[in-house]
C-alpha cells in the first residue's frame, strides 16, 4: 500500500537536467520483499530527480561525484549517500510499524504500544470506501464496540444512530450517542466534515480513556483528526491532491407488495377468497399506476469531489481543501448538495519558541425534500388515476378510504432547506526551552452554525387545512471554547513520564424561529411574505426559543511507564454545568488504568513469533448530561386564553418543579484488554472484557402536589448493569513484493439490565411506562416497549404468540405458563417477549491489494435482537 501511494503522490514531483559537467549515478531501491516502486531519488538542494521504475531501477545524472543523494518514499526512512558513494543495491526500511503508530486520546496522544485504555485508533487505509452521507460512516462495522446504524438512505438526512457498549442510560439525559472531538473542539455534529480531509478517527471506549472528559463521557468519544500541512522542512514544497467518488443507486424492485397486474388478477390469484376493488372513471376507463414508481428515480447519482492544496516551508505549512458533493435520493426531487471549504496552516516563530497552529472550515449546504409519501404508496389502489382534471388541484383524490395521491403531495408541496457553518480554532504554544520537554499552550475556538427551513403548499385536494400554507423557520447554534494546558514530557533513563494539566470553558447558546401561514392572495407569494396571510391572522402561527448554557472544568492527566514495560495511567477532571442542581454543580471524574507488556520481558526474548503482548486494566467514572437547559428549575407555560376585559389573555401555570439536586448520571466502568501482535505483525489484535455500573440514572418520576407545584419530576433515582466482550482480529494471509491479502474480523457481545427504577426514600416511585408506540389499522395506540426492573432497554411487550389449534383459532401463551384463545386476552396477558438489541454485532473486512490497484470485501450485521414487523 505503501508503495501504491509513494507512487500516485510522486507523479506531482517535477525534474531538470543536469548541467554538462555531470556525474551519473545507477541502482536499483528494494525493501525486505523486494523493488520498491517510485522512490524518489533527488540530488540535495536541487530540483535534479527521477523515480524508480516498476523493477527498483533509476538512473540520474548529477553536478559532481561529491554531490549528496537523497532516496525517499512514502513509509519508509529516507537515507543520503554521497554521490560517488552510492550502493548499486539500496535497501529501505519501514519509517513506522504498528506499536509505533501514533493513537489520539484526550488531550494528547501515545504509541500504540503505550496505551492502557480501551482505544481503538483507525487510519484512511482502513475507512470504508465511497461517498458518505456522513463521516461516522467511515467506521461502520469497522470498531468492536462501535455500533452504527444508517436508519434510511435519504441523502438529506446525515444523521446516524451510533453507540458504544451498547445502552448506559434511559435517554433522559444528553442521549445515547458520543461526544465528537474535531481537531480538540468538542461539537455538536460532524456533518461538516469532509471525510477525504480525515486524517484519523480515535474511540475511546472505556472509562478509563473518556474520563478525562467528564459529564459527556458516559457514551464514549470519538475524537477526530482532519489533515494538515506537510512537514516543516528547509526546501518548500507544494503538492496538489485531487480525490473522487461516484455512486450509482437504484431501488429494489421487488417490494413484497402485489404489483398493479396482480392486484387485478387478485380474484383469480386466491382462489376467490379476496376481491379487489378496481377503480373505473366516469367513462368505464381503468388504470394501472405503479404509484412506488411514480415516486422514484430510475437511477440516483451521487459524486464527490475534493481537492487539496499542500504546502511547506521551513517555518510555515499549509493545506487548504474545497469539496463539493451532489447526492441525489431514491426518491423524486430529494438532494443534497453541499460546499466545504478548509485551511490549517501551521508556523514556528521566534527561534523555536512559539509554535502557531490555526484552523478554519466552512460548510454551506441544500437539502431538497420529497413531500411525497411512500407509505401511501405501497398501500393506495394501484387501479386509481394520478390526475383528475375536476379536482382543485388537478389530482385524484381517494375517497373514504383514508388514502391520498403521493403523487399530488410530491407535486403540489415545496420543501427545502439550507444552512452554513463555520468552525475556526488558534492555537498558540510556548516552548520553555530552559525546562525540556514542558509546553504551555492557549487554545480558542468559536463555531456557528445557521440552519434555515422553507415549505410551501400549492392547492391540496386531499387536505384542506394545508391547502395554501407556508412556512420557514430558522435555528443558529454558537460554541465558544477556551482551553489552557500545560505539557511536560521527559525521560530519565528508563523512566518515561508525560503529564498534561488544563483548564477548559464552553459556552453554547441556541436561538431559534419559525413562523407559517395561510391565505396568501396568490401562492406564489409561498414563503416570501408570510405576514401577507389572511387578513384577520387567524392562520399566522410565530413562536421562538433562546437558552443557553456553560461548562467549566480543571483536569490533569499523568502517564508513566518503565522501559516501556510496566504502563500506568492517571487521570482526574473537576467539571461544572450550568444545567444542573443548586446543589450538585460540579463533579468528580477520576480514572485510572495500567498495562504490562509481557514481550518486553527478558523472558520472552526467545519467543520470536511474539512481536507484542500486553495486558491492560483500567476503572473510570464518567457523567452524562442534561440534553436541554433549565431542567433544574421551576418553570410556567403558556396554559391557553381566557376572555378578560374585553379582550382574550394568556394564562400560565407550573409546568415544571424546582429540583436543585438534579445531576449528572454517573457511570463506573471497569475493562480488561489483551493487544497483541504475532508472527511479525502477520496476526495481531485486541480482546476486551467490561463491566459498568450506572447510577442515578435520570427519569420522570410522578409525584404528589403538594407538596409539589407540579405532578411530575425530573430526578436522578436508577440504575443500570451492563457487560460485554469485544475482539478484533487482523491476519495478513500473503504479503509479497506486489500483492497482499488482509481479513480483519470484529465481534462484540453487550447486554444490559434496569437494576432499579425507583427511591422510595426519596419518594420516586416508578410507574410502568410503556413506549414504542404504534398506529397502524388494527393496532391503533398500541405501545410495543417496556422499561422494568430486571429485563434490557427495549423489550419488547406483547402477547406471546403459541400456535394454531386445529380449528385455526390463534393461541397465546399467559405469564403463568397457560393458554388462551385470542378473543380471550387481556392487557394483564401482555408479557416481554424479545429485546430490539442485539446479542452480539460483528463486521468482517477483506483486502486485497495487487500493484496499484486494490479490492475491498466488506460485510456486517447483528445478531440475537427482534424487529418489530408491522
Amino acid at each position: 500500500m505503501k508503495k501504491i501511494l509513494s507512487f500516485s503522490a510522486l507523479i506531482l514531483l517535477s525534474f531538470s537536467l543536469a548541467a554538462q559537467s555531470a556525474y551519473e549515478v545507477k541502482g536499483t531501491v528494494v525493501d525486505e520483499l523486494g523493488p520498491v516502486i517510485g522512490a524518489a531519488v533527488l540530488e540535495q538542494g536541487t530540483t535534479i530527480g527521477v523515480q524508480t521504475d516498476l523493477d527498483g531501477n533509476f538512473s540520474l545524472t548529477v553536478s559532481s561525484a561529491n554531490a549528496i543523494v537523497e532516496v525517499s518514499c512514502m513509509g519508509y526512512i529516507p537515507l543520503t549517500f554521497k554521490a560517488s558513494e552510492l550502493p548499486s543495491t539500496i535497501i529501505l526500511q519501514e519509517d513506522s510499524h504498528l506499536l509505533e503508530d501514533v493513537v489520539v486520546i484526550g488531550y494528547g496522544s501515545q504509541k500504540k504500544k503505550e496505551v492502557t485504555g480501551a482505544v481503538a485508533s483507525i487510519k484512511p487505509e482502513d475507512f470504508n470506501p465511497g461517498v458518505k452521507a456522513n463521516p461516522i460512516g467511515l467506521l461502520q462495522g469497522k470498531v468492536a464496540g462501535l455500533n452504527i446504524i444508517r436508519t434510511t438512505s435519504d441523502p438529506t438526512h446525515t444523521g446516524f444512530n451510533v453507540q458504544i457498549r451498547g445502552f448506559s442510560t434511559l435517554d433522559k439525559g444528553a442521549g445515547t450517542s458520543p461526544l465528537y472531538i474535531v481537531d480538540g473542539i468538542p461539537v455538536s455534529g460532524i456533518d461538516q466534515i469532509a471525510p477525504d480531509e480525515i486524517a484519523s478517527m480515535d474511540v475511546l471506549k472505556d472509562g478509563s480513556a473518556a474520563a478525562i472528559y467528564g459529564t459527556r463521557g458516559t457514551n464514549g468519544v470519538i475524537i477526530i483528526t482532519t489533515k494538515r500541512g506537510g512537514n516543516f522542512s528547509d526546501k518548500a514544497k507544494t503538492l496538489v491532491e485531487y480525490a473522487g467518488y461516484a455512486s450509482a443507486s437504484v431501488r429494489n424492485g421487488k417490494t413484497g407488495m402485489a404489483t398493479p397486474e396482480e392486484f387485478a388478477n387478485l380474484a383469480e390469484l386466491s382462489g376467490g377468497k379476496v376481491v379487489p376493488t378496481l377503480y373505473k372513471d366516469d367513462d368505464g376507463k381503468s388504470y394501472v399506476t405503479d404509484w412506488t414508481d411514480e415516486l422514484s428515480r430510475d437511477v440516483a447519482i451521487a459524486h464527490n469531489h475534493n481537492v487539496a492544496i499542500v504546502g511547506s516551508a521551513s517555518n510555515f505549512n499549509y493545506r487548504a481543501s474545497l469539496n463539493y458533493k451532489d447526492a441525489q435520493g431514491i426518491a423524486k426531487v430529494s438532494n443534497r448538495r453541499e460546499y466545504i471549504a478548509k485551511l490549517a496552516a501551521g508556523q514556528k516563530a521566534l527561534d523555536g519558541w512559539l509554535d502557531m497552529q490555526y484552523d478554519l472550515s466552512y460548510m454551506h449546504y441544500r437539502n431538497d425534500y420529497n413531500c411525497g409519501d411512500f407509505k401511501q404508496a405501497a398501500i393506495v389502489n394501484p387501479t386509481y388515476p394520478i390526475y383528475d382534471k375536476t379536482s382543485v388541484s388537478g389530482y385524484f383524490i381517494p375517497q373514504g378510504t383514508g388514502q391520498s395521491n403521493p403523487i399530488e403531495a410530491m407535486n403540489q408541496k415545496e420543501s427545502y432547506g439550507d444552512g452554513n457553518y463555520f468552525r475556526g480554532s488558534v492555537k498558540a504554544t510556548l516552548n520553555i526551552k530552559p525546562i525540556q520537554g514542558l509546553k504551555v499552550s492557549a487554545f480558542g475556538a468559536i463555531e456557528e452554525g445557521d440552519n434555515h427551513s422553507y415549505w410551501a403548499n400549492r392547492a391540496l385536494g386531499g387536505d384542506e387545512a394545508g391547502s395554501g400554507k407556508a412556512g420557514r423557520g430558522s435555528s443558529t447554534n454558537y460554541n465558544r471554547l477556551f482551553e489552557a494546558t500545560s505539557d511536560y514530557v521527559r525521560s530519565f533513563g528508563k523512566h518515561n513520564v508525560a503529564g498534561v494539566f488544563g483548564f477548559s470553558w464552553q459556552n453554547f447558546l441556541y436561538d431559534g424561529e419559525s413562523l407559517s401561514n395561510k391565505g396568501f392572495p396568490t401562492e406564489n407569494m409561498k414563503y416570501y411574505q408570510i405576514g401577507n396571510g389572511d387578513a384577520s391572522k387567524k392562520y399566522l402561527s410565530v413562536s421562538s426559543s433562546r437558552n443557553s448554557n456553560t461548562l467549566a472544568a480543571l483536569f490533569g492527566r499523568v502517564n508513566y511507564n518503565y522501559a516501556e514495560k510496566y504502563l500506568l495511567s492517571l487521570s482526574l477532571r473537576r467539571e461544572g454545568s450550568s444545567r444542573f442542581g443548586a446543589n450538585h454543580k460540579w463533579g468528580w471524574f477520576p480514572a485510572v488504568s495500567a498495562g504490562w507488556r509481557i514481550s518486553g520481558e527478558d523472558f520472552m526474548k526467545g519467543a520470536n513469533w511474539v512481536d507484542d503482548l500486553k495486558l491492560r486494566a483500567g476503572f473510570g467514572v464518567t457523567g452524562n448530561n442534561l440534553a436541554t437547559d433549565l431542567r433544574s428549575v421551576a418553570m410556567l407555560s403558556n396554559a391557553g386564553t381566557f376572555w378578560y376585559n374585553g379582550q382574550y389573555v394568556y394564562t400560565y401555570g407550573v409546568s415544571q418543579n424546582v429540583n436543585p439536586d438534579l445531576r449528572w448520571e454517573k457511570k463506573f466502568e471497569y475493562n480488561f484488554g489483551v493487544d497483541f501482535s504475532l508472527l511479525k505483525e502477520r496476526l495481531y489484535g485486541s480482546i476486551d472484557l467490561y463491566y459498568r455500573n450506572t447510577r442515578d440514572l435520570l427519569w420522570d418520576y410522578e409525584v404528589p402536589t403538594p407538596p409539589y407545584q407540579y405532578n411530575t419530576l425530573l430526578a436522578n433515582a436508577g440504575q443500570m448493569v451492563s457487560y460485554g466482550a469485544e475482539l478484533i482480529l487482523s491476519y495478513v494471509h500473503i504479503k509479497t513484493n506486489d500483492f497482499m491479502c488482509t481479513t480483519t474480523p470484529t465481534l462484540s457481545f453487550n447486554r444490559n439490565i434496569i437494576t432499579k427504577l425507583s427511591d422510595p426514600s426519596k419518594g420516586f416511585n416508578y410507574k410502568m411506562t410503556t413506549s414504542g408506540g404504534v398506529g397502524e389499522n388494527g393496532i391503533m395506540n398500541t405501545m410495543t416497549q417496556i422499561l422494568v426492573e430486571g429485563e434490557s432497554v427495549g423489550s419488547f411487550y406483547g402477547y406471546q404468540f403459541a400456535g394454531f389449534r386445529d380449528d385455526g383459532t390463534w393461541m397465546f401463551l399467559t405469564p403463568e405458563g397457560g393458554y388462551k384463545q385470542d378473543a380471550n386476552l387481556t392487557e394483564a396477558d401482555r408479557q416481554v417477549i424479545g429485546n430490539a438489541q442485539p446479542w452480539f454485532t460483528f463486521g468482517w473486512n477483506n483486502t486485497i491489494r495487487w500493484k496499484n490497484w486494490d479490492l475491498s470485501a466488506f460485510m456486517r450485521g447483528v445478531v440475537g435482537n427482534k424487529i418489530l414487523n408491522l
